[in-house]
């Protein structure tokens, strides 16, 4: 019998009944620590649910204390319609005594980590697909496709536990290329099903040695390759990180030494040049030298991938001094209002603003397409974005994922560029 997995341990202790030994496979009923869930702008989704629940007979969430309640997604509401959706789901919770995020607080996977909600050990459950950023701090997040239901009326989900695969990677980057870049260079390598349905930890020594931004958008990727969850194991980076924010017991996890994973990848990030995905897929990943001299009309940074202090920094660096192309907007959007008061007290907005880009407030912003630069059609973007799909930010337009730094670049040149030449 072969060891478990942290992430296995980590279920095993949140199931009912509670499970000493989990293995993939195995069909649980799990108690998250943590219920996210986004104000939308459905209203009639808010109205089935409540008639769902006065017919169960339930009138308070048991989970009450557990829910998270945030708006990200076009918010402040862009339209009538959004707003009359958000206003009914902000009743929905505030009847029930439970607080909402103002929508200028951020993303959800930033928000919650960096106020402690979510930290290492958490197993937190939320109806987004790039739930899995916040396996960076040790947690096991997963989206949910369903059991909003269940969750809302016994506080419990389901779910079949995961196979779990490592990308281990190695190596130093040269200067030039980013941790978005080795993001980007795992989707061209994995695919999109490359790790399907499965937890995917990312390991080895350029991972030991990243940021806490960086684990996050590494841990981001996993989404586009079609994990269940990310993981990375909890060091002395994420502790420090982590501790002080921690508004619950923190609790790491240990993987057993004769853990089998399902698959392991070995890259060496060593001589990797600066990336891109090409539309209109997040696998389309070719060498940024490929695609320079595109032309485009909008450039955008931010999103749950890259739109922290980290991200924000490279893109000032490129900018300071500098003008954005007069044929292009460059929109920058933090991932959160911590993030956001950062930049500003370290002068990457002053920079940024100067510049001429268009900085908003923190929230998803144009990643999903809703508002805060959707894209008309003929238009190309370089972006920062989680994904590149046809339609994602408007429809007829062309998406370009890349770095903070080369969409920094491209904003400068009205054309997809490489910024190793704007960085001393």
């Amino acid at each position: 019998m072969t060891g478990m997995h942290a992430l296995q341990k980590m279920l095993g202790e949140h199931a009912h009944p509670r499970a000493d030994r989990v293995q993939a496979g195995d069909f649980l009923e799990i108690e998250p620590d943590v219920f996210a869930f986004g104000v939308s702008y459905n209203a009639q989704e808010a109205d089935k649910l409540e008639a769902d629940l006065a017919e169960l007979g339930v009138k308070q969430f048991p989970l009450k204390d557990k829910i998270f309640a945030f708006q990200d997604h076009g918010a402040p509401a862009p339209s009538g319609a959004f707003a009359a959706g958000q206003k009914k789901w902000r009743e929905v919770f505030r009847s029930r005594g439970i607080p909402v995020a103002d929508p200028g607080a951020g993303i959800s996977h930033l928000i919650m980590t960096e106020r402690g909600i979510v930290g290492p050990g958490t197993v937190v459950a939320l109806r987004d697909s790039h739930t899995p950023t916040m396996g960076a701090v040790g947690a096991f997040a997963a989206s949910l496709a369903g059991n909003v239901l269940a969750l809302f009326s016994i506080g419990r989900y389901w779910l079949d536990v995961p196979r779990v695969s490592l990308v281990k990677l190695e190596g130093k980057l040269r200067k030039g290329v980013f941790g978005r870049d080795v993001a980007l260079h795992i989707n061209g390598r994995l695919r999109q099903r490359g790790a399907l349905g499965q937890a995917l930890e990312f390991g080895g020594s350029y991972v030991q040695a990243l940021s806490m931004d960086m684990r996050f958008t590494l841990c981001n990727t996993a989404t586009e390759v079609g994990a269940m969850a990310s993981y990375i194991q909890p060091d002395r980076i994420t502790l420090e990180w982590a501790e002080p924010r921690a508004t619950r017991p923190i609790k790491v996890y240990e993987t057993d030494s004769d853990f089998e994973y399902e698959k392991v990848w070995e890259l060496d990030v060593s001589e990797l040049e600066p990336q891109v995905a090409a539309p209109h897929a997040p696998d389309n990943v070719k060498a940024l030298d490929e695609v320079v001299g595109t032309q485009i009309n909008q450039a955008y940074l931010g999103s749950c991938a890259s739109g922290r202090l980290e991200d924000i920094a490279a893109a000032a660096a490129v900018v300071r001094g500098r003008k954005v192309h007069p044929d292009v907007r460059f929109i920058v959007t933090p991932g959160s209002r911590e993030v956001l008061n950062a930049a500003i007290r370290l002068g990457y907005i002053e920079a940024l603003n100067d510049a001429n880009a268009i900085v908003t407030h923190a929230n998803c912003g144009a990643c999903p397409g809703l508002h805060g630069g959707v894209l008309a059609p003929g238009d190309v973007a370089i972006a920062c974005n989680t994904r590149n799909f046809q339609g994602r930010m408007g429809q007829g337009a062309e998406i370009y994922l890349a770095s903070p730094a080369t969409v920094a670049a491209s904003a400068l040149e009205g054309r997809i560029t490489n910024p190793l030449k704007y960085m001393s």
